[in-house]
């Protein structure tokens, strides 16, 4: 089995959102994916299998504690080593997954990922939530594929230092323990707005860049601003940009990768642990999901149950990047210019 760690949403290493990249020819065993996610320690894993249709795969993504439904900056690394590295006489791909059908195409700018555009729902964040977010002031909330939280400024969005038990006790859908905070970029910034994400339901005290929430903001502040498209910056600790443009049905996000590394797993792990996960059929009422992939599994190790030592894939990086305002437009020049 090969692998790759891919470092998506960026054009250089060492920055961006790592995803490792597990190309299969056929399921492994639940247990076996999660341990390989575990080992890895990215915040997710990508696993794709092929269909048997030209350009067509059956994707899941796995973080260290947990399969989720969905994950933007894997997908797209998932899509760049197959266009790149796997299937070069393709320019687009097709991920069937528990979101739907999520494509990836092949530009001269880099790669487009359509994510589902979910319909938007006004939310207004409890007041205990706003106290663990540091009192900040709040001036709109919604919610999407995740909840969302606007702040008044970009700086109270980088100053941010949240209580992760109060965003997974407080948090209780769509995702449950995910929040997305975001505010208008400063005047004379290169992108338009800023945002981060903190997951601690899914075992991530901060994601470093989150392509499945700039689902939910693209359209959010291209209705805003009055714009067909928009630029966003994750303020992470790594970093990122992401372009995105709302369609009619979805979030249509440019971004490139960056690989890491190229290499093999032990042939053995293909025999450790359970057997392959069974595929339903069509047929198979019970199903919650795509038929052609399983359903995930809910995690019983919350961040309450690791008593605050949550993993954090921020703290696990060197800081490449200096977080100081000031030096944005350096760190954003290359990232935004495509």
């Amino acid at each position: 089995m090969r692998i790759w760690f891919v470092d998506a949403f960026t054009d250089k290493v060492f920055a961006g959102n790592t995803a490792a990249v597990v190309p299969l020819t056929a399921w492994l065993g639940d247990d076996v994916l999660q341990a390989i996610a575990a080992e890895n320690r990215c915040s997710e894993t990508a696993f794709f299998v092929p269909t048997g249709l030209k350009g067509n795969y059956q994707l899941r993504w796995f973080t260290p504690l947990t399969e989720v439904p969905i994950c933007g900056h894997a997908t797209l690394a998932a899509g760049g080593v197959l266009l790149t590295e796997i299937e070069r006489d393709l320019e687009v791909v097709v991920f069937d997954t528990q979101a739907g059908p999520l494509v990836v195409r092949s530009t001269p700018e880099g790669f487009t990922l359509d994510l589902p555009r979910r319909v938007r729902q006004p939310w207004t964040p409890p007041a205990e939530l706003v106290t663990g977010l540091g009192n900040v002031r709040v001036i709109d909330g919604f919610v999407g594929e995740y909840a969302n939280v606007v702040l008044d400024s970009e700086a109270a969005v980088r100053a941010l230092k949240p209580d992760l038990k109060a965003i997974e006790k407080l948090v209780r859908g769509p995702r449950v323990g995910c929040l997305a905070v975001t505010a208008m970029a400063d005047e004379g910034k290169p992108y338009d707005f800023v945002m981060r994400f903190f997951a601690p339901g899914v075992g991530l005290a901060e994601d470093p860049v989150t392509g499945s929430s700039f689902a939910d903001l693209t359209p959010y502040w291209c209705d805003r601003l009055d714009r067909d498209s928009v630029t966003g910056f994750q303020a992470s600790k790594r970093t990122g940009a992401v372009r995105g443009l709302q369609t009619l049905s979805s979030s249509r996000l440019l971004g490139k990768i960056a690989v890491y590394l190229r290499g093999e797993l032990d042939p053995s792990i293909e025999r450790f642990g359970g057997a392959p996960t069974r595929v339903r059929p069509a047929t198979d009422a019970n199903t919650p999901v795509a038929p052609v992939i399983p359903a995930s599994r809910p995690t019983t190790q919350t961040a309450a149950a690791l008593d605050g030592e949550t993993a954090s894939y921020d703290d696990a990086q060197p800081q490449l990047f200096d977080a100081d305002p000031a030096n944005d437009q350096a760190e954003m020049k290359t990232a935004v210019s495509g």
